[in-house]
């Protein structure tokens, strides 16, 4: 059951932008977040604050009590960063939409930036600002695009091996275009942004990034850092879920498949050096197996016999250079801190 209460007296003229922010256990942070829309130079706006079934509501609305002037609040039970967004899409009213996540931070100038660039290319759909990242990590003061380069002009098939492609919390999309594409799904626990934005691109809409930081990214103990074993197999049932909507003929559907296939192919890899390193050469030379079936290589044709006639031998080789047995992929890994999902326990390859 969703419920809601609006503060303040509604303006007679619809906003340019609705700021939809989701709210999941960061009422510690969401304070931070809201006094950086309100800074904003540009303020025709309506700020619609999701609490997704939140198990700090109590801390969160009282937060929220100072900003009831200003923002509109709904309650719903958890349906997730999906579900969250959906509903604020459902209750937007702007002719923009944009994502702020209840723990990041925008710069004052963000939507005036923003709506330059829209006025500047008309046909655009979406668009990314940049960001920085803040908190405790190594990354803090380090800008993401510079990191994780994706050149112009950005497609499908670009976007495809990211498995991200965007922060959320820095995009404005255009309300139009969100009708066209839909919702975002609801089904993953990850990487329903990722989904939406191939969608979008499947569909003909045009997607570009504004290169300067735009806002703060904030990694914190609460984030979910980027461990592949967990974000890989989300980002399959993402893609999986995106096949269902695609040409199964075309272009698109035969590249998300290989992009499967990779993505199954990291994971027994990753698998397989854990059992190696573990001393299982039978548990090895399964997971390579299974790497093989996915995306045949010569070197793991040749690991695979290794493991069959010179285990010791083959372990020990392996390990000077495993690094080369992963295939080579697109950067975007410090697409850090997706939430909402099992905690990081090791680090990323």
């Amino acid at each position: 059951m969703t419920s809601s209460y609006t503060a303040g007296s509604a303006e007679s003229q619809p906003p340019k932008v609705s700021v939809i922010i989701p709210a999941y256990n960061t009422g510690r942070y969401i304070g931070e977040t809201l006094e950086s829309v309100l800074a904003q130079t540009f303020t025709h706006y309506e700020v619609i604050v999701v609490n997704d079934g939140s198990p700090d509501t109590l801390e969160l609305e009282k937060v929220l009590l100072k900003y009831q002037d200003h923002i509109r609040y709904i309650k719903q039970e958890n349906r997730g960063l999906g579900g969250a967004r959906n509903t604020g899409i459902r209750n937007a009213r702007g002719e923009f939409l944009a994502f702020l996540d209840s723990d990041d931070i925008w710069l004052p100038d963000f939507l005036a930036e923003q709506l330059k660039f829209f006025a500047e290319n008309p046909s655009l759909d979406l668009a990314c600002g940049g960001c920085v990242y803040f908190g405790k990590t190594e990354l803090a003061g380090k800008s993401w695009q510079p990191l994780d380069p994706t050149e112009d002009p950005v497609t499908f098939e670009k976007i495809l091996p990211t498995h991200g492609g965007a922060f959320a919390s820095f995009v404005l999309l255009r309300r139009e275009s969100a009708l066209k594409v839909g919702f975002f799904d609801e089904t993953p626990q990850l990487l329903e942004d990722y989904h939406y934005w191939l969608m979008l691109l499947y569909r003909g809409g045009t997607m570009a990034y504004l290169r300067k930081p735009l806002g703060k990214r904030r990694i914190h103990p609460g984030s979910l850092t980027y461990n592949q074993e967990v974000v890989v197999p989300q980002a399959i049932k993402a893609l999986r879920k995106l096949q269902g909507i695609l040409d199964p003929a075309g272009r698109e559907a035969a590249l998300v498949q290989k992009e499967i296939a990779s993505a199954e192919s990291q994971l027994s890899l990753k698998e397989g050096r854990r059992q190696l390193a573990r001393g299982n050469h039978e548990g090895a030379r399964e997971s390579f197996a299974k790497a093989y079936a996915a995306v045949p290589s010569r070197k793991l044709a040749f690991a695979l016999l290794g493991l069959r006639c010179f285990p010791q031998w083959t372990r020990w080789a392996i390990s000077r250079w495993d690094r080369h047995l992963l295939p080579a992929r697109p950067a975007l890994r410090s697409l850090a801190t997706r939430r909402r999902g099992p905690r990081d326990s090791e680090p990323q390859l």
